[in-house]
């Protein structure tokens, strides 16, 4: 199975959206749980304006919680879930929504206004990939992420960087895509360019190593 990019990028996403790196107030959402039963389900789209989901918090089926990438995977554009294997039991799936937010897999855009902060990117910078073992059927691969938070005021921006290396280090060992996930370097702090020229940023990267691709 090939990782992709895409893959990596929403996963952790989803874990900034859903772990309050910016509060849900701040992010425009609401949040909202889907209740019912499964009867060997292998998909569900989310009752409440699944066009707009933004990430999932959790998902328990028959007392279990699933796990992002292991268990089921998002399609952001429809609400839709689909699970790896079919489920079946009581479900309880809480997830949240909204027309906008403020975490995302991009850089903002240019013509943002002061008022569209904070606001954090994630994007993949770089990627170093060799074989591993004998016949070339699997590589190994290590990524350098870089999430970039943007505020005018310097005392969040230090806030959300703390939380988003807490956030890593808390959840580094349930991580699906993002297995093996260090922060690393943080970066100065600096005048934007967005927001009028009256926005600071700075960036905490972090190294996604051991992410193995496997063609059959």
């Amino acid at each position: 199975m090939a990782i992709t990019l895409n893959e990596i990028k929403k996963e952790l996403v989803n874990l900034f959206r859903d772990s309050d790196v910016i509060s849900i107030g701040t992010r425009g959402v609401t949040t909202k749980a889907d209740t019912g039963t499964f009867d060997g389900a292998s998909s569900h789209t989310v009752s409440t304006s699944p066009t707009q989901i933004k990430n999932i918090r959790s998902i328990v089926i028959a007392t279990k919680t699933l796990s992002w990438g292991k268990d089921y995977t998002l399609a952001f554009s429809t609400g839709k879930i689909t699970f790896i294997s079919a489920q079946t039991g009581a479900y309880t799936i809480t997830y949240d929504y909204g027309t906008t937010d403020r975490i995302f897999p991009d850089y903002p855009q240019p013509n943002l206004k002061l008022n569209q902060f904070p606001r954090i990117a994630i994007d993949i910078i770089s990627s170093v990939s060799n074989e591993f073992g004998i016949g070339a059927a699997t590589t190994e691969s290590t990524y350098t992420i870089s999430i970039i938070c943007y505020s005018k005021s310097q005392e969040d921006i230090e806030d959300m960087i703390s939380s988003i290396k807490t956030t890593l280090m808390t959840n580094k060992k349930t991580l699906h895509y993002s297995a093996f996930i260090t922060p690393t370097d943080i970066g100065p702090l600096l005048i934007s360019e967005f927001g009028e020229r009256k926005v600071f940023q700075r960036n905490q990267d972090a190294q996604i190593k051991f992410s193995f691709d496997t063609i059959w």
